[in-house]
């Protein structure tokens, strides 16, 4: 089942295609200019609006309903310009490695690697990074791995398995493959049986130090992330506010100094059917969090 029918399943879409300003503006304007178009056949003679019965009403609410489903349909992508900035956040539901620009993928404040062992799931970005750049390689990613950390104050701690070279949140790296550059920053905590733990504090603090390595380090180019700490990291915090939470982010970090013109949220197609996001609400809530 394809995304735009998933969200005609979802309760949030409904809700907010018709408990919103926007869609009743919508039904009482389509409603009004087909009455205003009936004036005018009457006032040339064409129909009498007095012989038409209530019957007539059903049709027109019908109108004004369907129209009101066309103009909030789903959307799989939608956009906020900063009024204060020459900044642009996009949010869209797809695949991060096939949006253009370059790309961040988190991971764990060990920068473990490991997929085999179960420490890195496969389904998670960094496992789907690894299988597909470094496929049957994990060494040469280590290897580039180590040399990005290079120089990077650590503290050394105890783990069952994996790497015990503990770095601080936002700790980032990058790689570059080919003509495509990508940024890996520590944001979750691998406890002692390796299981991956972040919250919000750490999200902050971790987008912080993304933001600050890609102004230094970085290249000037379009910025995509995906909606990070909504998987494995075991955030409870809605995928709504923590798009916003990003978006807030870039933008606080871009008041001295523009080092990206504009960053793409990308948000992954199975989460929409689990959480119920709908992107109008989103872009209603980027308009609050950033106006």
């Amino acid at each position: 089942m394809n995304y735009h029918l998933r969200s005609f399943k979802t309760k949030s879409y409904w809700v907010y295609a018709f408990w919103s300003t926007d869609s009743l503006k919508t039904f009482v304007a389509v409603v009004a200019g087909i009455w205003t178009f009936v004036d005018i056949l009457d006032s040339f003679k064409c129909l009498d609006k007095k012989t038409l019965s209530l019957h007539w009403l059903v049709p027109l609410f019908l109108i004004g309903i369907i129209a009101v489903i066309f103009t909030r349909r789903p959307v799989k992508k939608i956009r906020y310009k900063s009024p204060s900035h020459d900044l642009i956040i996009e949010v869209c539901i797809g695949d991060l490695f096939k949006i253009p620009g370059q790309k961040i993928i988190s991971t764990n404040t060990t920068f473990d690697t490991d997929i085999s062992s179960g420490i890195i799931s496969i389904n998670s970005l960094q496992g789907q990074f690894t299988q597909k750049f470094y496929p049957g390689d994990l060494p040469k990613l280590d290897k580039e791995i180590e040399l990005g950390l290079q120089g990077i104050p650590y503290t050394v701690i105890t783990k069952k398995s994996g790497k015990t070279h503990r770095y601080e949140f936002g700790t980032t790296i990058k790689l570059k493959l080919a003509d495509q550059y990508f940024y890996w920053f520590a944001m979750s905590d691998l406890n002692e049986s390796n299981t991956a733990t972040t919250t919000q504090m750490d999200v902050n603090k971790s987008l912080d130090g993304l933001w600050a390595f890609i102004e230094t380090k970085g290249e000037k180019l379009d910025t995509v992330i995906p909606l990070i700490g909504s998987g494995l990291g075991r955030l409870t915090t809605s995928r709504k506010k923590l798009i916003a939470l990003i978006a807030q982010s870039f933008i606080n970090a871009s008041e001295k100094r523009i080092f990206s013109n504009k960053l793409t949220i990308v948000v992954y197609p199975g989460d929409i059917e689990k959480s119920g996001l709908n992107l109008f609400e989103v872009k209603d809530l980027l308009g609050h969090y950033l106006s």
